[in-house]
């Protein structure tokens, strides 16, 4: 059985062993195909969350996986590591004893929520760097799945900063089961003899799934998956009164603004550039499992990869609203070939042509981040001669961009 079979074969096994969510848990399967994957896993009370989690590090990392849980006192011990008191006390030697969490191929954070914040500076330190720190001494952490789960309603939650968060590669939302669905897990649960986990069987090697890794990064996705992973997320950035750096914030800040009904309008703070690292892994995962990865697998994995790195300005439901933005964004991309707006822009960055340069201010009004591009042409434009600062698309919106220019540092 080759590595692409076993994939598919680790997917069947859980899916054997978990009702629902097929489609959230395809695109779980998906994301272990790069290296240090990380994934959360965030729903209520009951609904496998930690069965889920359990499930996958198992079919792939057998009995090689470290749980810690967020529900007991965990100590640094346990997570990073400890002193060896006998070669401190006898030699002198401050020599580390690494925990086991640290050292295992699979590692398993339960209710991580619960987790005290020193703890999760640690981990946050571990994804971000692929490191641990201990008594002064460092050690260099190695390939690994990592998976988390959470209750965000819990009332004994601590508050984990936005960047922790950010360096989960997805979120997966889990819904809970309907009629016929529990009937399903009832007889699932009885054929298993009660025990979930133990009858899951390791698929494949972790040898393996670094095999597969590999293969996945040598993937060449077509540009025009390229592009449209980058437009995406970009369009869940842009904002003409930099919301980044104003203490305004939205929708106080568009008030006024010409692009007040764009999507832009809908976002209080907006995506960091790690959406268009996982959304490119998950596209090159999707392109070497399922032979293809098109706008609409993008969307849909948008839908994991976004919710858990922006706010809103107004949030019901967080999934309904993403589903509505990306609705948006569906028509909006339409929208653009329609118009032809980057065939314009390509013509414009060759010469200029005041005839194009006119369609292309059109479409600008209506599309922000083509108005970025085309204002970066503008700029270059007057430079050279062939434009009137006050003819531009920036003086018409009162664009201001950030210029360092003559500030002494």
């Amino acid at each position: 059985m080759n590595i692409q079979s076993k994939i598919i074969q680790l997917e069947k096994e859980i899916n054997l062993r978990f009702v629902g969510n097929e489609e959230a848990i395809h695109m779980m399967v998906l994301n272990q195909l790069h290296p240090r994957s990380t994934t959360l896993i965030r729903a209520g009370r009951g609904v496998g969350k930690s069965t889920l989690m359990l499930l996958l590090l198992k079919g792939i990392c057998g009995d090689d996986l470290v749980v810690v849980s967020g529900a007991s006192e965990v100590k640094r011990g346990e997570v990073v590591g400890r002193l060896h008191i006998p070669s401190l006390e006898k030699e002198g030697i401050e020599k580390v004893l690494w925990a086991a969490f640290i050292q295992s191929k699979g590692k398993a954070l339960d209710e991580v929520n619960r987790l005290n914040p020193y703890t999760t500076a640690n981990i946050h330190h571990l994804m971000q760097f692929g490191e641990v720190w201990a008594y002064g001494k460092k050690a260099k952490v190695g390939d690994y799945v990592l998976i988390a789960n959470e209750n965000p309603m819990d009332a004994t939650s601590f508050i984990h900063p936005p960047p922790f968060y950010d360096r989960f590669d997805i979120c997966l939302f889990l819904r809970s089961l309907t009629l016929s669905e529990k009937f399903q897990l009832q007889e699932i649960l009885e054929k298993y003899d009660w025990n979930l986990i133990s009858s899951m069987p390791q698929v494949l090697s972790f040898d393996e799934l670094e095999e597969a890794r590999k293969e996945v990064a040598t993937i060449e996705l077509d540009p025009s998956v390229v592009g449209n992973i980058n437009l995406l997320v970009r369009d869940f950035q842009a904002c003409i009164r930099d919301k980044e750096e104003s203490e305004i914030k939205p929708p106080a800040l568009c008030e006024g603004c010409h692009f007040i009904r764009d999507i832009c309008g809908t976002i209080r703070e907006p995506l960091s550039e790690r959406a268009t690292v996982a959304l490119t892994h998950l596209a090159k995962a999707a392109q070497w499992l399922d032979g293809k990865c098109e706008f609409e697998d993008i969307l849909r994995m948008a839908l994991l990869v976004f919710p858990h790195r922006l706010t809103l300005v107004r949030t019901r439901n967080i999934i309904n609203d993403m589903i509505e933005i990306l609705e948006r964004e569906r028509v909006k991309m339409a929208d653009r070939n329609a118009r032809r707006q980057w065939p314009l822009l390509n013509e414009l960055l060759k010469d200029f042509n005041r005839s194009v340069y006119g369609l292309a201010r059109e479409a600008a009004i209506e599309d922000i981040v083509f108005a970025e591009e085309l204002i970066r042409l503008e700029d270059q434009w007057v430079n050279e001669g062939l434009l009137r600062r006050d003819d531009t698309l920036s003086t018409q919106m009162g664009w201001k961009r950030p210029s360092y220019k003559g500030v002494p540092f």
